[in-house]
């Protein structure tokens, strides 16, 4: 299989006209560590001017915290939004809307309105309005005196923006390299510098967090997972733990005498017995309940790292999520580590492995069960959005009228979650194509997954969420997955032969795990070379796209590097 996949992902990638970001050069450069005093266009352009007297600089933007007036130009946005919508509402129904200024008096005017005096809408927004501008012209006057020390130079010539990073790349084998110097103290020597991305894709108000606190936030958020996702409990451990209810549940059920309804009795007593169907079905929807709230907590804790771009963020929040689920649901369970006892027992303790236990038909009925659950029940979730309808019904019941419903219809829409759906479809790949062999009744299911994935996720796509920013190293590392969790099935493949041909002599091993060791070492030198070296690029499962800057539909470092804001 490790071939056809490789062919298909290569074809599959030629379609998504890939470039190696390795290899994409802009001409802007993002430069970090400016002193503060010196961090203003006219001074930076002065620096170029007297050390790179040759380079014509293009465009200079010094950045600015603007994490304050971001916020004031989204309260300025919504205020708008609700005037225009009073204004439009007045005019088809000729009654003007009245509010009372409380937050949730929508919902409680009997508690607002002894205290509080019902004032018009159109007024109110107006006042609003002309506040929220004088606070934004005045913070943005602020915000300009207070730079980061860091600024977006982009240059004419791409070879002049290659040169430059050159001169002032930090690394063991540049030592004797200087980067030229100018009259002004801009100590070129401490500064970092790399190439821009696109100003869309930058996250203009987490840019004011220092990389050395943004580093420590990763390591806390990740460690913080971590310790969620191993030590306290996996989806498993929360069904065995679940065992004893289901099972007394299950004896309230079992009736072997028919029982009559008393009318006079406790209408209570007519409903303690549960359906059987529910106390079956409720390991499975635990698990699937688990493993879509681990991506939630994955994505909130990497949006409190505060990444400089979208794109970055939705690559983190993949790559985290999909390795977190795979531990979690898949390789863990599979060798009995269900919770931090049991893998803390096997380390300290016997370290035996009752290896004979490993891929038991009840272990393939389990995964069955959970893509099964994940087919239907996790799609028509996805559709109803169960979450985005609560969130809704929270906003309006705090709102102060009707006219905050622009702004609360702008509250619910999201991005669509490229991180967190992606790791969740390829969780699932992963798990059909590891069992695909040693339990074949999920590989039908698992088709049935991916097509009602394909029609809810176009649904959405195209009528729910807004649009979100994603690269191509999204698709690429995707790509990468899927060879994989083919790699993973010949490692199983061969945990499995070698179990079933157990024995204290490795030399009587039979031919077939011989075989299969021998492919799976294969396997993983072709991906290595693929991963730490560019040994086996042409029979790599990306095709990469060669493509110059001047021939680059995607290229957009024309445009201005600066906030909305400003």
């Amino acid at each position: 299989m490790f071939p056809v996949a490789i062919f298909l992902m290569r074809r599959f990638s030629i379609g998504l006209k890939i470039t190696d970001t390795n290899l994409k050069i802009t001409r802007t450069l993002a430069i970090e560590n400016i002193p503060e005093k010196l961090c203003n266009i006219g001074d930076i352009k002065k620096h170029f001017d007297e050390a790179y007297p040759e380079f014509r600089i293009f465009d200079v933007q010094v950045v600015y915290d603007v994490t304050r007036l971001t916020q004031l130009a989204l309260d300025l946005e919504n205020v708008v939004d609700s005037k225009k919508f009073c204004e439009k509402y007045k005019a088809r129904k000729n009654v003007e809307l009245e509010m009372i200024p409380v937050g949730g008096a929508r919902c409680c005017k009997c508690f607002c309105l002894p205290c509080v005096n019902k004032v018009s809408c159109v007024e109110y927004f107006t006042e609003e309005e002309v506040k929220l501008k004088e606070k934004i012209e005045k913070e943005g006057m602020e915000a300009r005196k207070v730079p980061l020390g860091m600024a977006f130079v982009t240059f004419e010539n791409i070879n002049h923006a290659r040169k430059f990073l050159r001169d002032h790349k930090n690394s063991i084998l540049n030592f004797k390299r200087t980067a030229p110097e100018s009259k002004l103290a801009m100590a070129p020597h401490k500064w970092r510098v790399w190439y821009a991305p696109l100003p869309n894709d930058i996250i203009w108000e987490n840019l004011s967090h220092k990389r050395n606190w943004t580093l420590i936030k990763k390591i806390i958020a990740n460690l913080f997972i971590f310790l969620v996702a191993f030590f306290l409990t996996t989806p498993q451990f929360v069904v065995h733990q679940l065992e004893p209810i289901i099972n007394s549940l299950k004896n309230l059920t079992y009736n072997p005498t028919p029982k009559t309804v008393n009318v006079t009795s406790d209408p209570l007593d007519n409903f303690r017995e549960l359906p059987a169907w529910l106390t079956d079905f409720l390991p499975t929807l635990m698990i699937w309940t688990f493993t879509a709230l681990l991506p939630v907590v994955v994505a909130y804790a990497d949006l409190l790292v505060g990444h400089w771009t979208r794109s970055g963020q939705n690559h983190a929040i993949m790559k985290k999520t999909f390795w977190y689920l795979l531990f979690m649901v898949i390789i863990l369970p599979t060798f009995g580590f269900t919770s931090s006892k049991a893998y803390i027992d096997f380390l300290l303790k016997n370290n035996n492995l009752n290896w004979e236990c490993i891929f038991l038909p009840d272990s393939g009925a389990f995964f069955v069960n959970y893509v099964i659950t994940c087919a239907i029940l996790g799609s028509g979730l996805e559709l109803i959005r169960f979450p985005e309808l609560f969130w809704y019904f929270i906003q309006i019941c705090m709102s102060r009228s009707k006219a905050d419903t622009p702004a609360i219809r702008k509250a619910i829409t999201y991005e669509f979650r490229f991180g967190e759906q992606y790791a969740r479809m390829m969780l699932i790949f992963a798990m059909v194509v590891m069992f695909s062999i040693s339990c074949p009744l999920i590989t039908p299911f698992g088709c049935l997954y991916f097509i009602l994935k394909h029609l809810v996720d176009r649904h959405n796509l195209a009528f729910v969420y807004a649009r979100s920013k994603i690269n191509k190293k999204v698709h690429a590392t995707a790509i990468n997955f899927v060879i994989m969790s083919v790699a993973l099935l010949q490692f199983f493949m061969i945990v499995f032969s070698f179990i079933r041909s157990l024995d204290s002599n490795l030399s009587t091993l039979d031919l077939r795990t011989k075989v299969a060791m021998a492919l799976f070492i294969l396997t993983l030198n072709i991906c290595s070379a693929q991963i730490w070296s560019n040994t086996c690029r042409r029979i790599s499962p990306v095709k990469y796209q060669d493509v110059l800057l001047g021939e680059d539909p995607e290229d957009e470092h024309d445009q201005l590097y600066l906030p909305t804001v400003l």
